[in-house]
């Protein structure tokens, strides 16, 4: 592999009126580095001007995920210019520059959190020798107090690389382009990921004359795939997401996918996702469903947002009511857009993906004893807040969204349903403030032209189970419900794994997190909240060495589980049992109409509901 320095010089100015009188705001230029041969850590370098003399210099938060990337900034300088500069604390992830006229020097490193190269989270910054993958929430330093200064940017570096600016999409090859300069704030600095190589793949295609660009690292080893099938399937996701809004929210896209990675993240013009070369080779459509869930949050979360989120902070996210929407709708649009682009998730018929979603819903009792809203106010907290119960405001909302869907398409005739709701919801609330569950009680009743309060008030304010024999028979179906011992595929009982860890947020440290109180875990005298030492005889201190730690569970096995209880260090030996779960099965009404059935053959096809598809507006 050839190796790769990356030198990107970052300039921003902003303009803030103060007075009557016009005054220039801070001017910043950044430089990073990532030294040939050296892949544990980056260099920056920030030059400051025009700013107030004692200015906040902040790491922000990211809402979605905290892994505290200023734990690793090491060797600070700062000087004045010409004078001296201080750098205090003002806590954990933020720190004041005091200097005499607003001029500093300020430079620092992050020294990179060992990650296995085949198996690391896709939204950490990582380097290789061959390129680099760089999320900027967790490399750029920003001035806290001045969150959307003008950002211009110059990208000079002899290999490809990946950018998105606000206005169009940024990609400079090897060899042949001149220094290129871009204009933006910091918060979307902050929200724009950088990927660079030297063996990126790049393929294109447009929607609506929109460019698409799909970019690939792979590994050095990569496992070839079907590279046709591959980009072809994106598009046509792509068509039919743009479908449902009518047009695109953006005036380019970037889909920046990592071979040995895992996980992703959304963004507002691109978004990251984890891409095993090894996995696409048996089936280059195997992570579509993944890939349709972060692009339908270019709308529904990046842009149509719930209150309290919309913008990047140096402080903890706020408690956002609205996340069974945002994300737990946008699960239900994974699956219906993938069929609808003649891809359905692992090739099952939708009654039988629906099946599977009754299951886990019904399967954990958190879901029936803390509400949609109040799950996901509740997400931001990782203090055990819930107890051993632990709702799914994921599959809360996948399931809220299939039956709103059904109901509006009962109460209008088949002419429309949920895709009317999220085209009136964005129309309304995009980019304009946050949405509550009062705003999508009365546009879905507006659309349903009927009275959802009860529903929302039975199953998102409060706990209520969903029947969703309530829904289906009108397009004659109906569900029933028993008890089974859960086994895989073969028939083997599976063992009982229903706990997971999670890092505390005021300090990282890894907690125990029970799925179910009625689980062996639990039982054991596990609860959720305990300071997690060690599993499986396995320290635990990030969640990775969690997921090594829990990947060798098996029947049978006597479980050591190391944590502090009361105060003090305990073990717990949990011999791992099978255990029960409900099985759910949808089968067919005797005697459905016509209309029933016409409606069933739509809804199994994911189709949008209205004549031939019809996407019309709300008055």
């Amino acid at each position: 592999m050839i190796p790769v320095q990356l030198r990107l010089i970052v300039a921003l100015a902003g303009a803030l009126s103060l007075t009557a009188s016009y005054k220039r705001g801070p001017e910043i230029s950044y430089s990073v580095s990532a030294e040939p041969g050296d892949s544990s850590s980056i260099s920056v370098w920030m030059q400051i001007g025009s700013a107030p003399r004692s200015m906040r210099l902040a790491m922000a938060v990211h809402p979605e995920y905290n892994d505290r990337f200023w734990r690793y900034i090491t060797d600070w300088h700062v000087d004045g210019v010409d004078r001296l500069a201080l750098l205090t604390v003002d806590r954990e992830n933020v720190w004041r520059v005091i200097t005499h006229a607003g001029y500093a020097n300020l430079s620092y490193r992050i020294r990179l959190p060992h990650e296995n190269p085949t198996d690391r989270p896709v939204w950490h910054t990582f380097i290789r020798s061959d390129g680099g993958s760089i999320n900027p929430v967790d490399t750029f330093l920003y001035l806290a107090d001045f969150p959307h200064a003008k950002v211009h940017l110059s990208l000079g570096i002899g290999v490809p690389v990946v950018w998105d600016g606000p206005r169009r999409r940024v990609i400079a090859m090897a060899g042949g382009y001149p220094s290129q300069d871009f204009y933006t704030d910091a918060a979307t600095l902050l929200d724009t990921p950088l990927l660079y190589g030297s063996t990126l793949r790049f393929w294109s295609f447009a929607v609506d004359s929109v460019p698409h660009t799909v970019v690939y690292w792979p590994l050095p080893n990569a496992t070839p795939f079907d590279t046709t099938q591959f980009v072809d399937a994106i598009k046509k996701v792509v068509t039919e997401a743009v479908g449902v809004f009518g047009k695109p929210s953006y005036t380019h896209y970037n889909f920046l996918l990592e071979d040995g990675a895992y996980g992703a993240l959304e963004h507002a013009n691109s978004v990251t996702i984890g891409m095993p070369s090894r996995d696409l080779a048996s089936d280059p459509r195997a992570y579509l469903s993944e890939l349709a869930h972060e692009f339908f949050h270019t709308w529904n979360l990046v842009r149509l947002y719930p209150e309290g989120r919309g913008s990047l902070s140096e402080r903890a996210p706020e408690h956002a009511t609205g996340l069974w929407l945002s994300e737990g709708v946008t699960m239900y649009y994974a699956e219906a857009l993938t069929r609808r682009a003649g891809f359905p998730e692992r090739g099952l018929p939708r009654t039988d993906l629906l099946a599977e979603e009754l299951e886990s819903y019904y399967g954990s009792p958190g879901n029936f004893r803390v509400s949609p809203e109040l799950a996901s106010a509740r997400a931001v907290d990782t203090t055990g807040i819930n107890g051993d119960y632990s709702p799914n405001y994921y599959s809360q909302g996948r399931l809220i969204g299939t039956a709103l869907d059904l109901i509006i398409a009962d109460s209008t005739r088949g002419q429309r349903g949920l895709d009317d709701v999220m085209r009136a919801l964005y129309s309304e609330f995009a980019m304009k403030r946050g949405f509550k569950t009062d705003d999508v009680d009365r546009v879905a009743s507006k659309v349903c032209v009927c009275d959802l309060h009860a529903f929302f008030d039975q199953h998102v304010r409060n706990p209520r189970p969903l029947d969703f024999n309530r829904y289906l028979g009108s397009i004659g179906y109906r569900v029933t419900i028993d008890t089974i011992p859960a086994a895989d595929s073969a028939g083997a009982r599976l063992p009982d794994k229903r706990i997971w860890a999670y890092p505390r947020r005021p300090d990282g440290k890894m907690r125990v997190w029970i799925q179910d109180p009625s689980s062996v875990w639990a039982k054991a005298g596990l609860h959720t909240g305990m300071d997690l030492i060690a599993f499986n005889g396995v320290a635990v201190d990030s969640f990775p060495d969690f997921r090594r730690a829990f990947r060798g569970v098996k029947l049978g096995d006597v479980v050591p589980v190391d944590v502090v209880r009361n105060g003090s260090p305990a073990r717990v030996s949990v011999t791992v049992v099978g255990y029960d779960r409900p099985r759910v099965r949808i089968v067919e009404v005797s005697n459905t109409t016509a209309i029933q059935l016409e409606r069933r053959r739509l809804w199994l096809s994911a189709s949008p509901w209205g004549n031939e598809g019809r996407r019309g507006t709300i008055e």
